[in-house]
């Protein structure tokens, strides 16, 4: 009986954070690759502030919780730093999301808005997912984690602590003294609401699971074919989302269907949904599992990923600009950002 009932608060605090997650996301148009591809056409850093600043808000919140003893992170800083996974998943995650217009958690928000497109493109995302973790690509997973993983020791929390008032002091200040994204009220309160229902939902997890999207959506579907066990939590909070961003978009009158408009462009999102699922598995998260989620620990894998991500997501945009694989890295490694 205590089983059942811990399994119904998790999945119950699974759905609550996800919705709220997928609300203002859509109500807010919040999106990691829309913050990247703003500021390269149109210089305007909103949409990135609001993404760094729910990284403060996150950092801090879930530093706060374990200082108080609710919960305890040391173990996930005792990992390994999964260095070359994080490169090579976190490049291809980012490219994937800029062939699929957005990453996992914007396609859970467009398919509660109407999208069948982001619909094919979840299933393909948690497809690659399952594959690349207990599929045919498990032993590239495996020999890729295996040889480029560093052992770290964990620093003292108080030395933690210097660097979260840093980083998230510093995130959160660069955020606030722009006048215009001040005045963005819901890009403003998207940063707050996004970035605390990270330490809510390591806090609703009791410290095992983070706000993720790859990863459940995988366990997800072996959940439902292979009838195997999947944690409850993760796989609620990815209902969540689409159900949160549907009530939006109904009170909002933003509800619309929408299809592919021809064969390329079901091609470019099945693709870029592929690599998000391997991308997303080989670096253990996405923009939310490794971008918000895993930075809040302070875990260096993280910061890895989030680096890798972000050179992904710019190829992926000069590659539409240059019309082609190649031509699109040469520009990248010419213009960055």
């Amino acid at each position: 009986m205590e089983n059942v009932s811990s399994g119904t608060l998790a999945a119950l605090c699974g759905l609550g954070i996800g919705a709220v997650v997928g609300a203002a996301a859509l109500v807010s148009n919040f999106c990691a690759l829309g913050a990247v591809a703003d500021i390269l056409f149109a210089k305007d850093w909103r949409r990135m502030r609001a993404w760094m600043l729910a990284a403060g808000v996150a950092l801090l919140g879930t530093q706060g919780l374990d200082a108080a003893g609710l919960i305890h992170i040391e173990a996930l800083l005792a990992l390994p730093v999964l260095w070359l996974p994080a490169v090579i998943g976190g490049i291809c995650f980012g490219f994937g999301m800029s062939l699929a217009g957005g990453c996992v958690n914007r396609a859970l928000v467009r398919l509660g808005a109407g999208s069948l497109k982001s619909l094919a493109t979840v299933l393909a995302v948690g497809i690659a997912a399952a594959v690349t973790a207990v599929g045919v690509l498990a032993p590239v997973n495996a020999a890729l984690a295996r040889w480029g993983s560093l052992d770290l020791l964990i620093a003292p929390q108080a030395v933690r602590w210097i660097v979260t008032a840093v980083v998230a002091g510093g995130l959160i200040g660069f955020c606030l003294k722009d006048a215009w994204f001040r005045a963005s009220r819901d890009q403003l309160a998207a940063g707050f609401i996004i970035g605390a229902m990270i330490p809510a939902a390591w806090l609703a997890s009791e410290g095992t699971e983070a706000l993720n999207f790859v990863a459940p959506l995988g366990d997800f579907l072996m959940a439902i074919t292979l009838q195997r066990a999947a944690p409850i939590f993760g796989m609620a909070a990815v209902l969540g989302v689409p159900l949160g961003a549907f009530i939006a978009a109904a009170v909002t009158r933003n509800l619309a269907l929408e299809t592919f408009t021809n064969r390329a462009d079901l091609g470019r999102h099945l693709a870029g949904a592929v690599l998000m699922g391997f991308g997303g598995t080989l670096t253990l998260g996405c923009t939310f599992g490794q971008g918000l989620s895993g930075m809040s620990t302070l875990s260096l894998t993280a910061v890895i990923a989030v680096a890798a991500i972000l050179f992904g997501c710019l190829w992926g945009i000069r590659y539409f600009e240059a019309e082609g694989v190649w031509a699109g890295l040469k520009l990248t490694l010419k213009r960055g950002v």
